[in-house]
């Protein structure tokens, strides 16, 4: 046992606990809520081809434009997965840019 332990007045232990509790029970919903958004995040993410069927784009173009840097992905080893929603903000920067 710590020494900070042994200092808490017996009246005031139920008190703690509750504290404690609390404590582990807000940590828990926030691992829970990090959880749920890396699983959002995951099922958002897009292979080359379905991107390229949302788009309406040739597959060839995006995978070309991921090679050179012109689009936004996640690699995982040998695969690639896009978000729409990052492409689709990067194509419009860069159609800004282009004007």
């Amino acid at each position: 046992m710590t020494d900070w332990a042994t200092q808490i007045p017996v009246a005031k232990i139920p008190g703690v606990l509750a504290l404690l509790a609390a404590r582990l029970l807000d940590d828990a919903g926030r691992d829970r809520e990090q959880d749920r958004s890396s699983s959002e995040e995951s099922e958002n993410l897009l292979t080359a081809r379905e991107l390229a069927d949302r788009l309406k784009l040739p597959e060839s173009w995006i995978r070309s434009a991921e090679r050179d840097g012109r689009i936004p992905s996640v690699r995982a080893g040998k695969y690639v997965r896009f978000n729409l929603s990052d492409v689709e903000r990067a194509l419009s920067e860069r159609g800004r840019l282009d004007s």
